[in-house]
């Protein structure tokens, strides 16, 4: 018998509201950058994005994504303002790097997906200005770090700071 998921099995927000957050996982120092520059930028690494190579930004639409099994020094949530840069003139893309990649070949409509449900769009241009999207920063994993007096910034801005998932500021 084969099962069909309906549209709430996925949680994703494109299906509730494409301008539910989006949430950015990087380390300190990367975070401490982004900070310092109010930019965030594409990363290094080319992916395959519709049969070509391009630098991407990724982010998730799931605010608890384990991802440790993949990386496991991205210890930063940033939950970003989709709806303010969209209307900024930023545009995302649903994204799914495991096929991409090659490491799964299921798509997300399959219930015999081997690897997770990662709800991942990309956007290709760097986005300025980003504290004026930043909503929150959950600092996960002990990894509250504040060397470039970025919480001050951070309060400074009314964003909120989280450690571990507890309100800090």
């Amino acid at each position: 018998m084969k099962v069909i998921k309906l549209y709430y099995d996925f949680n994703e927000s494109y299906l509730r509201s494409n301008y539910a957050p989006l949430y950015h996982r990087t380390n300190v120092w990367y975070f401490e950058s982004i900070i310092k520059d109010n930019k965030l930028k594409v990363g290094n690494i080319k992916n395959t994005f519709f049969k070509d190579e391009k630098c991407i930004l990724s982010f998730s639409r799931i605010n608890n994504l384990d991802i440790s099994k993949y990386k496991d020094d991205l210890d930063v949530i940033i939950c970003l303002d989709k709806y303010k840069m969209v209307k900024a003139g930023y545009k995302f893309i649903p994204y799914d790097f495991f096929i991409q990649s090659g490491k799964e070949d299921k798509p997300k409509s399959n219930n015999k997906r081997n690897m997770d449900y990662e709800f991942e769009e990309v956007c290709l241009e760097n986005i300025s200005n980003i504290m004026d999207y930043i909503i929150s920063v959950n600092f996960v994993n002990n990894s509250f770090y504040d060397c470039y007096n970025t919480i001050d910034i951070l309060i400074n801005k009314e964003i909120e700071i989280y450690e571990d998932g507890t309100r800090l500021y």
